[in-house]
This record gives structure tokens, C-alpha cells and sequence, in this order.
């Protein structure tokens, strides 16, 4: 993508340009599975790639469209007929998945975007689908700004990075949003230029959200520049914080970290970014304690007294040569897998069960592993070693078939590219290769 496409700059691109720009820098051939909802935004995504493909031509992109419906409002299954009705049209492929199950009484937005997700990481898989694309415009970078600033405690600088121009989603696709460049009055201009019809969802007047009621706060505003810096400053931070891992962190047997004194005497902001994700990652987390807790740690570190301190379920253990942190030995709770099943346990371990038994999973508690070099401090290890999982199937440890990686919590579900560089290098240090890289030249 362009510049531009990467910064979401104030200065908005039309939908035929910001698609053209995606289609450029899009590593070929390529299958792209759009995420159609039937609103303006994926339906002008949808048909400017489409006309775009014709036009240039591009004879090595394929394209499909899909339709997620969340089971939450009774005229979604006619609005997914619409669409398919639409595609048909251009002879464009579309697929409906329907969100089944029961849904949480709280959060389900959040909730509805991760399944969301999942069925179209499921689909793309299931046609082949290198990238799937969905439509985040200006508008919705400003509410997404807007919204994070009314969280942010006084005092706290910067306006964030916004929504992210791409994200791979579980390890497995990544997901770009090539109209985070283009305004939603363009596109809904561009539709009716082309005489394409769009739906309006009910839930985007539905108060109750908070997106809603910052959208309509903007919309009595005179529209502003988009403050966000593009991810620039963070992509720089997380480069900066991979050159600080390879220097300073040894991982022990993905259990015990060691971060040598001499770590936090640089930048502040590299240390606070590393040690933060590298808490989370330790504790089974997908964010790294607040704030407050990780000003509370610095502190401890740097003021040299050897001692322990915890947050966010990690012990932080200061020795004379070395910060060490392992997952504290307590709240862990044990979990039984039957043949054949993958889960996360503790947040920290990805499993699967390839035996024919049931394997029971808990912390290993007094059962010191072996697992460790002979120098390191012997309390440091034994904390780590209880924390460490212990399978069985059938009461022994022998008859337990399960293959069990590490799982990075606060990357290994939703990793922005603007975390890539940090990610990829604390996934080798856990012994996993790197992360897939995006399909795009320009990032």
C-alpha cells in the first residue's frame, strides 16, 4: 500500500485508488476473501476490488465474498441473501457462515468480532484465501481513537496507534483493511455511481454500544484530521524492543525468564514495551499489567534491592546479576483433554492430545523438572519448575501422547503489524518459528 495507506493520513483516498494502491502492492497470485456485511463500507470494498481486478486486469487474483451472520437479529439471514444476490450478479463467489451457539450476556461485541473472525479464518482456509480484507474507513479510525483517549488515565501522552492497517489473525491469515484510507461519504458516492444499493444495520443506531454513541458524537463535529501516527511510533518501538530482547533475555525452558541488571538503564519506553509483553506472555495474558503495576516493578528494579514483587500472575524475582520472571505458582487450574483435542491451558501452553486416552493437564507443583542450566538460582527455578504443565494419561506421564508448544498470549490470537518485529523475535527465543509476514510489498 501506499504511504498514505499505511499512515491513515488526514488526507483520504478515493475507494477505486485506495483499492487499486492494495491490488499493486498485494504479493501474487493471490485468492482475497472480502468480509461483506452488506453496509456501504464492505459493499464499496467489494465492488472496487472487483472493478479494479477487471479493469487493470489482474489475471493472477482471485476474489470471494463472505457473509457473517452473528444469529443475533432475525433479518440478517435476508440481508446475507442480498449479498449473494449482489455477488451473483458479478460472478463473484460468496459463502455464508452463521455464529451458532450461545451468546455471553456481556461484551458481545467483542465477542462477535472474534467469531467473526474465526469462521472467516475457517472459510479462508477451506477455499484457499491468502488475505482476507474488511472495510475499517477514516470514520471508524477517529471513533476508535477517540475511544481510547476517553480511557486514557490523565497525565498519559500520545493518541495511540488506532486501528491497525493489518493484523494477522491466530497465526494462521492475515487480515488487511484497505479502506482505512477512504472516508465513508466517498464510498457511499462511489456506490451510487455505480448504482449498487447498500444495507443499513439497525445496531449502528443502537445506543447502547459505545462506538454508536461516539459516532454520533463525531458526526456533530467538524470533521478533523485522523491524529493517529500510522503505527509509526509503535512498529519503532517494537524494533527497538526486539534489538533489547536479543541482548538482555534468556527464556528457560519457556518458563523462566532472565533479564540481565543492565537491561533497564536504556529507553524507558523500549524497557516498559518489552517487559510489559513480556509479562503478559509469562503470565498468560493478552495485556501486560497496567500501568500503575509495571511503574510499580520499575521502581523496584531500579531502587536494586534484591526481592520478589508479583502482578499480573508473574512473579518478579530481582537478583544481583538478573530480573527474573516465571508464572506465579497459584490460581493455575488443571484441565483434562480428551483424544484428539487442542486447548490452551493457563494461557500459556497450546496442546494436543494425539493419544487415545484422556490426558489430564495441571501445574507441576513440587515435582522439580530437569529441564534447567546448573546456575541458575535455585529458588528462581523451583518457582518456574511448579508452574511448569504436567500431562498424564491414566495417572502417568509416560503414557501421555500430546504435543505441547508455547502459546504467546498477547500475540499469538491478534498480532498488529506494528508488533511483528517484537513478536517474531520473542517467538524464536520460545523455540517457534517467526510469524507469518504480511502479503503486502509495502509493509
Amino acid at each position: 500500500m501506499s504511504d498514505d495507506a499505511v499512515t491513515a493520513a488526514a488526507t483520504a483516498l478515493m475507494p477505486e485508488a485506495a483499492a487499486a494502491d492494495f491490488l499493486h502492492s498485494l504479493v501474487k497470485p493471490a485468492h482475497i476473501l472480502v468480509a461483506i456485511s452488506g453496509g456501504s463500507d464492505s459493499t464499496g470494498l467489494l465492488i472496487a476490488l472487483a472493478e479494479q481486478i477487471k479493469s487493470l486486469p489482474y489475471p493472477d487474483i482471485a476474489l470471494s465474498a463472505a457473509t457473517i451472520d452473528h444469529g443475533l437479529r432475525a433479518s440478517a439471514a435476508d440481508e446475507a441473501l442480498n449479498v449473494a444476490a449482489l455477488c451473483a450478479s458479478r460472478d463473484i463467489p460468496h459463502f455464508v457462515r452463521r455464529w451458532e451457539g450461545e451468546k455471553p450476556k456481556s461484551a458481545i461485541m467483542a465477542a462477535a468480532r472474534e467469531a467473526r473472525y474465526e469462521l472467516l479464518a475457517d472459510l479462508a482456509s477451506e477455499i484457499s484465501a491468502d488475505v482476507i480484507v474488511t472495510a475499517h474507513t477514516v470514520d471508524d479510525q477517529r471513533e476508535t481513537i477517540l475511544m481510547r483517549a476517553s480511557r486514557r488515565r490523565e497525565g498519559e501522552d500520545g493518541v495511540g496507534t488506532g486501528i491497525s492497517d493489518a493484523l494477522l489473525f491466530d497465526r494462521r491469515i492475515w487480515i488487511v483493511r484497505p479502506f482505512l484510507v477512504c472516508r465513508r461519504v466517498d464510498i457511499r458516492d462511489y456506490l451510487d455511481k455505480h448504482a449498487v444499493s447498500w444495507l443499513d444495520d439497525p445496531s449502528n443506531e443502537d445506543t447502547r454500544f459505545e462506538r454508536v454513541r461516539t459516532r454520533k458524537k463525531l458526526a456533530q463535529e467538524t470533521e478533523a484530521a485522523v491524529l493517529a501516527d500510522g503505527g509509526a511510533n509503535r512498529t519503532a518501538l517494537s524494533g527497538s524492543a526486539a534489538s533489547w530482547l536479543d541482548e538482555y533475555v534468556t527464556i528457560h525452558a519457556n518458563v523462566l525468564c532472565a533479564i540481565d541488571r543492565a537491561a533497564f538503564s536504556g529507553d524507558a519506553a523500549v524497557v516498559t514495551y518489552a517487559l510489559s509483553s513480556l509479562a503478559a506472555v509469562f503470565g498468560g495474558e493478552v495485556y501486560g499489567p497496567g500501568r500503575q503495576q509495571m511503574e510499580r516493578i520499575l521502581d523496584f528494579v531500579k531502587a536494586g534491592q534484591p526481592g520478589r514483587r508479583t502482578a499480573g500472575g508473574v512473579v518478579f524475582d530481582l537478583r544481583r546479576d538478573s530480573l527474573y520472571l516465571m508464572r506465579e505458582s497459584r490460581n493455575i487450574e488443571p484441565m483434562t483433554l480428551m483424544p484428539g483435542a487442542k486447548a490452551i491451558w493457563d494461557g500459556r501452553f497450546e496442546l494436543v492430545n494425539s493419544g487415545s486416552a484422556p490426558i489430564r493437564v495441571q501445574a507441576r507443583g513440587a515435582q522439580l523438572a530437569k529441564s534447567f542450566p546448573p546456575d541458575l538460582p535455585k529458588g528462581a527455578v523451583q518457582r518456574a519448575s511448579a508452574a511448569m504443565p504436567l500431562i498424564a494419561a491414566n495417572g502417568s506421564e509416560e503414557a501421555a501422547a500430546a504435543a505441547v508448544v508455547p502459546h504467546l498470549a498477547p500475540f499469538d490470537r491478534f498480532l498488529t503489524r506494528f508488533d511483528l518485529i517484537f513478536a517474531n523475535r520473542l517467538s524464536v527465543a520460545f523455540g517457534r518459528e517467526a510469524y507469518m509476514r504480511p502479503p503486502l510489498s509495502a509493509l
